[in-house]
C-alpha cells in the first residue's frame, strides 16, 4: 500500500499546482467578473486541497475524523460546482430568456431530485448522506451538460470555445465520478485510497482542460465560432437557424407566461 499512496499524495499536489495556476490565469484574463462562480469554485477547490492536506498531515485527527471533514468539504465543493454550472448554462442560453426561463425550472426540479433521492438511499445515516448527494448531483451535472450540447448541435447555437470547453471539463468529471462511485461502492471503505486516486487522475485532467481554455481566451479575445461552408449558404442556414430558436424561445415564453397567470 505504500507505493499507491506515495503516488496519491504527488498527484494530489500536482493538482492543487494546476488549480493555482488556472485561479491565476483566471485574474490575469480579467475573467473574475465574467465567471465569478466559477473563479469561486476553482477558489473552494483550492482551499479544500490545502485543508485536507493539513488535516491528513496532523496527528490530531483520527481516520473516521478525517473521513468526515473530507466528505463535509465535498459537500461544499459539489455545491460550488453546481453553481459554477449554473453560471456557464445562464452564459449559453441568457440571450433566449424563454428557453432560459424552462432551463431554470428544470434545474431546480433536478435540484428536488437529487435531494429526495439522497434522502432515500442513504436511509438517515449520515456518513451516506453527502456521499449519495454527491453522486446524485454528480450524476445530474452530467446529464444536464449533455443535454444542453445535444441541444445546441440539434439546433446549430454556437457556443464559445471557452464555454463549450468548460462543459466537456465538467462533464468529463461529473461522469468519471459516477461511473468510479458506482463500480467501486462495495470497494470503497476497503480500498478508498485506490478510488481516491482515479479522482484525483481524473480532475486533474479536467483542470488541465480548463487551464489550456482559459489561458487561450486569455491571450485573445473569445471568439464566435463559424461554420467553414460559403458565405451565402452560411448566412442562408444562419436565418433558418435564428427563425426555428426564435420561434422556439417565443413559444417557451408563452408557455411559461400562461403558466405563471394559473
Amino acid at each position: 500500500m505504500e507505493q499507491p499512496l506515495h503516488l496519491k499524495d504527488i498527484l494530489w499536489a500536482v493538482t492543487t499546482i494546476v488549480e493555482v495556476l488556472l485561479l491565476v490565469q483566471l485574474i490575469r484574463g480579467k475573467l473574475l467578473r465574467s465567471y465569478p462562480f466559477f473563479s469561486g469554485y476553482v477558489a473552494c477547490v483550492i482551499l479544500q486541497s490545502v485543508g485536507l492536506a493539513l488535516v491528513h498531515r496532523s496527528a490530531e485527527f483520527d481516520r473516521v475524523t478525517e473521513w468526515n471533514i473530507a466528505w463535509g468539504s465535498q459537500g461544499v465543493v459539489a455545491l460550488a460546482r453546481s453553481l459554477a454550472l449554473i453560471e456557464l448554462i445562464q452564459k449559453i442560453l441568457a440571450q433566449y430568456s424563454g428557453i432560459w426561463a424552462l432551463a431554470r425550472r428544470l434545474l431546480v426540479s433536478v435540484g428536488i431530485g437529487v435531494v429526495a433521492y439522497d434522502l432515500v438511499w442513504s436511509k438517515g445515516m449520515s456518513q451516506w448522506l453527502i456521499l449519495n448527494g454527491v453522486r446524485g448531483l454528480e450524476l445530474a451535472m452530467a446529464a444536464v451538460i449533455v443535454t444542453m450540447l445535444a441541444f445546441a448541435r440539434y439546433y446549430r447555437l454556437p457556443i464559445h470555445m471557452l464555454h463549450r470547453t468548460l462543459a466537456v471539463g465538467f462533464c468529463l468529471y461529473s461522469a468519471s465520478y459516477v461511473i468510479d462511485y458506482s463500480l467501486l461502492e462495495k470497494l470503497l471503505q476497503k480500498y478508498p485510497d485506490y478510488w481516491n486516486f482515479l479522482g484525483i487522475l481524473t480532475f486533474l485532467a479536467s483542470v488541465l482542460v480548463w487551464l489550456i481554455a482559459v489561458t487561450r481566451a486569455a491571450e485573445t479575445a473569445v471568439e464566435t465560432v463559424h461554420a467553414t461552408i460559403p458565405a451565402e449558404l452560411h448566412g442562408r442556414l444562419s436565418s433558418e437557424v435564428n427563425l426555428r430558436l426564435y420561434l422556439l424561445n417565443r413559444q417557451l415564453n408563452e408557455l411559461l407566461r400562461s403558466g405563471d397567470r394559473r
